[in-house]
Parts: C-alpha cells; structure tokens; sequence
C-alpha cells in the first residue's frame, strides 16, 4: 500500500493534509465500510475481555463505526465506556452505557453522548481512539479540537506503556508516510484497521508488527 506523505510541517500543510484524508475516507463504498465494521471487532477480540474497561467513542461523520466491536465488548462481559465533553476545559471523561435509554446531544457540540457513572481515561484498561491520520511510528493527527491530547497527556509524564492500552482506530487509507508532530503530542500502543491490529514500537520507527486474527 502507498502511504499519504505529509508535507512540511506548518499549520496550512496540515489542514492540506486533513482535508487529503478525509476525501480518501469519505470515498469508500458504504459496502466496504459495513465489511470492515466487521472485520475490526474481529481483530480486536482479544482486548474485548470480561471485566475490563473499554473505552470507545460513537463514529462521526466518515469515521470508522465501532458499533459492532462496542456490542462484542458488552456481549463478552467488559464495560463500555464512551466520551463526555467536559462543561470546561478539554480533558474528557467516559461515561458507562448501561440499558437505560440516557441519551443526550452536547448543547455546544450537538454531538451524541451518554449519561451514564463517569471516569477519567486512567482508569480504563483500553481506549479506542478515533483519528484522522496516524503512521508507523504510532503518531495520530486528530480533528484538531485537542480533546484527546489533553486527555492522554498523563501518558507523557510516564516512561513506559501504562493504562490505558491506547489503540487507534482507522481505516487502511488513513495511514500516512509522518504525521506532523507536535510537543504534546502522545504515541499510541496499537493501530487497528481493516487489515489487522499493528503493535507500535515503543521508541523506535520501523519494527512495527502485524498481528493477524489467527495468532495467538
């Protein structure tokens, strides 16, 4: 596969890289997105475990739906959680879904949330973080809002990976040769697409590893 090369990194090439992005994940066929709805909660059962806290989110727009992966968590037993905007600042909380129909739409944002017994990211064993880009060396590029760099900047203060285990969630075309960074910026742990569950390297670019849904 040819990766999207990011150019140089300045504010304007990275909304021309955002907008590069997103017209690659909008052109997919609704066929194939429904197949790999499917075919992400397949490679990602090994982290749907009883017990275990799963963060997730609810697709916006072109995203990568985890409506299927969310249902196998809860069927295998784990606890659901999904992001609520804070009413200030920018560092989210998850709410749990529970059977109660306790739906709401943000009064600022108009985007669907949960209310539900709420927690912050540290206290989840794994989250699914959606993105617009990410490459190789575990560097996503989001919408841009912040919310998720300023949820996961405790992860900068460690040396090591910690709670939650953090897995990115995109289609194939959304991978890029570089993502532009920035200081605050936070590495995921895993990359999961349609084409399997990536482990990212920890401090080096280049020994990532595809794992299939048939390993063990």
């Amino acid at each position: 596969m040819t990766l999207l090369t990011a150019p140089p990194d300045t504010p304007a090439d990275k909304q021309a890289l955002r907008r590069r992005i997103r017209r690659a994940r909008m052109a997919l066929p609704a066929a194939y997105r429904a197949a790999a709805m499917r075919d992400i909660a397949r490679h990602a059962s090994r982290l749907l475990r009883r017990g275990k806290r799963i963060g997730g989110y609810l697709a916006a727009g072109s995203e990568l739906d985890l409506f299927v992966l969310l249902n196998e968590a809860l069927r295998r037993g784990a606890e659901v959680y999904l992001p609520q905007i804070p009413a200030r600042g920018r560092r989210l909380w998850f709410t749990r879904l529970g059977a109660a129909d306790r739906w709401y739409r943000h009064p600022r944002y108009r985007i669907v949330e949960y209310d539900g017994p709420r927690l912050r990211a540290e206290r989840l064993d794994v989250l699914f973080v959606p993105l617009l880009g990410v490459d190789d060396d575990g560097y996503r590029m989001g919408q841009g809002g912040g919310f998720y760099d300023s949820t996961l900047a405790f992860r900068r203060r460690r040396a090591a990976r910690g709670k939650p285990l953090l897995v990115g969630v995109a289609f194939d075309c959304q991978r890029v040769a570089r993502v532009p960074r920035e200081a605050w910026d936070v590495r995921l742990d895993y990359l999961l697409t349609e084409s399997g569950l990536r482990r990212l390297p920890l401090r080096r670019a280049g020994d990532a590893v595809l794992i299939r849904v048939d390993e063990k």
